[in-house]
């Protein structure tokens, strides 16, 4: 993937201003230890989704421009021959500046590099550093900045298209368990919590279940409207003062309403967010738990609230890197699935081996998804935008005929998972080496199979 960064359209200036308030700001205990422990070893190569594409996207490659700008100030190495054979380097000049920026969008911070690490280096971390180094330099995609600040203003509600996806959800809700819909009422159990993302692209699941909840009579409530496009987007794009706006308004309502649990059924880079970074950027103490579906639904199960009638075929669970390896979530999924079929496989990577999808964090989902997401918000996209888009697709098919020989070697006919960006990645993946299988939430096989036993 080329980098589509027109020469004329970086700043180095502002590059500069960029590295120095926001690189060096930054480098804590923890990121220190991981500039400092690399031995070079290239155990993460094999780990990440992207070196398949190219061995320049390897974690440790990609990191190296961070480690070289840490040691052009912090050693004495880097002060003194490190500058002469380009070991370190204060500042950035045009071409590595557009290195960077193609890098940063090579990583979907999954976290897949960490756990293969003998040293445990989380070169995610130093990359979405330099990520946020190329927000503020105005080297991030414009597509991606318009609908992140789009977010950040609130103004996604006067979109005709959001409202309309959101309040026919709302309806079609209410039409399938026959009642009002109980809209941000305080004090429930559980506060089922979903973006406008989400209302666009898997809308079935959601109904599904409120149609769950309904049928297991909990107390719950759902939002009249929702809290972002798929808040925080700007943790993603490295912008991170728009990301503390938006987390301040989610946490304002969570906190309003005061359920006991906060329910997502996205088990993208929104679980951690708002399970464990809002809390810490915020620095409060949540009177509430943030859950992700499988969760509780998993505690209600074995609490034997309801029975599941399982089927024959071979199915599969794919673990999202960021409900998984930055969620901590393996289990819970794992007791559904094993209740859902007695022909439950494992895939060959799975648990905190899992194989990354490559889309998502700096991924940012399908191009096609995202391009067709501006057009119905009516935000223009670019022929600079288009080239940038339509280069993300090679990582994808790279990826995904790992992912989809996975699939194939277990001979598995559904793979079920709890992220909607996994969900479009796996199944673009699926179609396009003609794979026999589908995939889906696990919502939409499980609702249909749940036996209630008490109320």
């Amino acid at each position: 993937m080329s980098v589509t960064m027109g020469q004329e359209s970086i700043n180095l200036d502002a590059l500069k201003r960029a590295i120095d308030d926001v690189f060096y700001s930054q480098i804590d205990s923890t990121i220190l230890y991981y500039l400092q422990s690399c031995v070079n070893c290239k155990a993460c190569e094999a780990a990440c989704p992207f070196t398949p594409t190219s061995l320049k996207y390897s974690p440790v490659n990609k990191a190296e421009i961070a480690r070289q700008l840490y040691r052009s100030r912090f050693t004495v190495w880097g002060k003194t021959i490190g500058r002469i054979i380009g070991g370190s380097k204060k500042y950035l000049n045009l071409e590595e500046a557009e290195t960077m920026a193609d890098y940063v969008w090579h990583c979907t911070n999954c976290g897949a590099c960490m756990f293969v690490c003998p040293m445990a280096i989380d070169s995610g971390a130093l990359i979405d550093l330099l990520r946020q180094v190329a927000f503020r330099a105005g080297m991030a995609p414009k597509i991606y900045t318009d609908i992140e600040q789009l977010e950040v203003s609130g103004k996604y509600w006067d979109i005709p298209v959001f409202r309309d996806a959101w309040n026919n959800l709302i309806l079609k809700m209410k039409e399938v368990i026959g009642k009002d819909i109980p809209l941000d009422k305080k004090n429930s159990e559980v506060l089922f919590y979903a973006s406008i993302y989400e209302a666009m692209v898997y809308p079935d699941v959601l109904v599904k279940v409120a149609k769950i909840l309904d049928m297991l009579g909990k107390d719950w409530t759902f939002m009249s409207k929702p809290l972002g496009i798929r808040p925080p987007v700007g943790l993603v794009i490295g912008d991170k003062e728009g990301a503390l706006n938006v987390m301040k308004k989610v946490y304002a309502y969570f906190t309003e309403m005061s359920p006991k649990y906060v329910m997502l059924t996205a088990g993208g880079f929104e679980y951690p967010a708002l399970r464990y970074t809002m809390h810490e950027v915020l620095k409060v103490q949540p009177k509430y738990e943030v859950v992700h579906v499988t969760e509780l639904l998993a505690k209600w199960y074995e609490a034997k609230e309801f029975e599941i009638e399982p089927i024959d075929e071979v199915i599969t669970w794919h673990d999202p890197c960021q409900l998984g390896r930055r969620g901590g979530v393996f289990e819970a999924p794992r007791v559904l699935m094993k209740a859902l079929s007695k022909n439950f496989k494992e895939l060959p990577s799975h648990g905190v081996n899992s194989f990354c999808c490559s889309r998502g964090g700096g991924g940012c989902g399908l191009p096609s998804m995202v391009e067709n997401m501006a057009k119905v918000i009516g935000i223009p996209i670019s022929e600079k935008d288009k080239k940038f888009l339509d280069s993300t697709l090679e990582p994808l098919i790279k990826a995904g005929k790992i992912k989809v020989n996975e699939i194939n070697k277990i001979k598995a006919s559904e793979v079920l998972t709890g992220c909607p960006v996994c969900i479009e990645s796996i199944g673009f993946s699926i179609d396009y080496y003609h794979a026999n299988a589908k995939v889906n939430h696990i919502i939409e096989l499980l609702a249909d199979r749940i036996k209630v036993t008490k109320k």
